[in-house]
This record gives C-alpha cells, structure tokens and sequence, in this order.
C-alpha cells in the first residue's frame, strides 16, 4: 500500500475521531473547564510521566547489555527523540530516529537496536493486557471485548516464544531466512534485526524488566489519575483504569501523529458511554490527559531532537 494513501487513511481515521469527540462542543465553556483545572496535579502528571521514561530508559539498558553497555543519559535521549518523531512525523518514523540515535551514541547498529524496540513493543503490550485484564475484571465487558482480548493475549504470547526460540535457535533461522531471495540481498540487516529481537537478558536480569514493566504502568495509571484529580470529574478508581486501558489502545491506531482524535474519543466514550459522564466535562478531561501524555514529550524529544546529530533525511533516504 503507497505510504501517502497510508497517510491519508490515517487523516481520515483521526479527522472521524475529531468529528466524534468535538462535534458538539461549546468552546467557551470547554475553555472555562479547561483554564479552572489544577495545574498543580497536571505538572505532578507531567514530572509522573518523565519518570516512566527514565524507567524505559532502564529497562532498556537491561535489554541491550548483551549488545553493548550504554548510559542511561544517551538511552534516555534516544527514547525522548523517539517520543518526539511519533508525535510529529507521520508512518511511525519516531521508532526509526530513536533506533538511530543510539546508534550514533553507541557502536549498535541502528538494525539491531531497531530488533530490541521491536522486543520491547511486545513487552510493553503484554503489560497493557495484563492492566486490560486487571481492570475489565472488575468491569465485565461483552463477549465480543473479551474474545479480541483473548486474541491479543494469545498474538502477544506467540510473538515472545517466537523471540525465546530465536534466542536459541538464531543460526539455523537466520541459514534458513537467507535461502529466499529477498532476505538473500539483505542478509546483514536481518541478522541485525533478529540479534536486537533476542537481546533478551539472562533469567537473573529478567526480574528487573518485570518489575520495570509493572512500575511504569503503575504510573501511567497515576498520571491519569491525576488528571481525574485536577479536572475534578470524579472518576473511581476502576473508571481510570480502564481509561488507561482504552487510551492506550487508541495510541495503537494507525491515525495521526499524536493519536489526535483516536486519543480523545477513546476517552469520551468510556466517560459518557460507560460512566455516563457529561460530555463538557470528559472532553475538558480527554484534552488535558491528552496534553499531560504528549506536551511533555514532545517538548523535552525537540530539545534534545534538535540539539543532536540526528536529522529526518538519515532514516528516510
């Protein structure tokens, strides 16, 4: 499929979420919610979410210890670069310029941290099933929710064991992956991919991953929760949970940069579909959490973004 009509698709994807989280907005009375809300607790969810990224960051330089020992500060930089290219540029190329940027920190190519991005995608959604599962526990959902939960848990699970055989099986794959022709011509960049995907630690190490996996999503429901607090909505404690929920599966949408639209509907339509909120005040809620999750992000990955060697032509040539 051409990447422009990708692109547009993706357009249309957000401009029917826009149309459905804004259709019926007043504007005035949006911004009057918007400007009373607490600005203490949004910079409390602010400084939340940096954390998150100090502990990907982390998580991370457990991952790639195999590879090469890298400094936090340089891992940190990169994920912030990558934060940044998904919020701004369009086709994901956020994950590209942040597989680059370390290679420029380090001697890992940018294939082989590409393959541990990969790795670590799967780990964090296996995270956002188990908060899924947590939360629409105490929640029943329909059938049709929780057999696409099912079908993402099992999809999740075959991707890591697929990753655990390569670990140790990795020479036989690759022999056999380069006996068709077009992986043949690019034998080098394959072998790259597959050693960042089996980067995976030693058993010792894979608590720390664990732990870190359970912490950042401990925060991230911290930081909608603190968004509840500032608008003063008054979502229960299971109603953020499964914001967090339908949020985080909204960012997965191929819409725009951002997750603009997909973001906001998935949001208002837990708060007034199923918690019945008012619409003036959980479209004041989806824009602020839509703010405290990006704003920070984007800020903090143009610094560091524009202070780097790193430019969108080395990923797009």
């Amino acid at each position: 499929m051409n990447k422009w009509f990708k692109l547009l698709i993706s357009i249309i994807i957000s401009c029917i979420g826009l149309y459905y989280s804004f259709s019926k907005v007043n504007t005035q009375e949006l911004w009057v919610n918007l400007s009373s809300a607490n600005i203490i607790w949004l910079f409390f969810g602010s400084i939340l979410l940096i954390i998150t990224v100090i502990i990907r960051a982390f998580r991370w330089q457990i991952m790639i210890k195999s590879i090469e020992s890298v400094k936090i500060n340089h891992l940190f930089s990169s994920i912030m670069i990558g934060y940044f290219g998904n919020a701004v540029f369009p086709f994901r190329l956020g994950e590209l310029l942040r597989a680059y940027s370390i290679s420029q920190a380090s001697t890992i190519q940018t294939t082989t941290a590409f393959g541990t991005i990969l790795t670590e995608r799967l780990i964090d959604m296996l995270g956002l099933i188990s908060t899924m599962f947590l939360f629409i526990f105490l929640y029943p959902v329909s059938y049709e929710s929780s057999q696409f939960m099912l079908f993402a848990v099992l999809i999740t699970l075959a991707g890591l064991f697929c990753i655990f055989l390569l670990k140790n099986n990795q020479s036989h794959f690759f022999n056999y992956l380069i006996k068709f022709p077009i992986f043949k011509n690019m034998a080098n960049i394959v072998n790259s991919i597959i050693d960042g995907l089996t980067s995976l630690p030693d058993k010792k190490d894979l608590w720390k991953i664990i732990f870190s996996t359970i912490t950042m999503w401990f925060l991230y429901y911290l930081i909608t929760w603190t968004v509840n607090l500032a608008t003063g909505i008054g979502l229960n404690w299971i109603g953020v949970g499964i914001v967090l929920v339908f949020t985080s599966l909204a960012i997965a949408i191929p819409a725009a940069p951002s997750a603009i639209g997909t973001y906001h509907a998935a949001a208002i339509y837990v708060l007034t579909e199923m918690f019945l909120f008012d619409r003036l005040a959980s479209q004041s809620f989806a824009v602020l959490l839509h703010f405290v999750g990006f704003i920070p992000l984007i800020s903090i990955g143009a610094f560091f973004f524009i202070s780097s060697s790193v430019r969108l032509k080395d990923i797009t040539k």
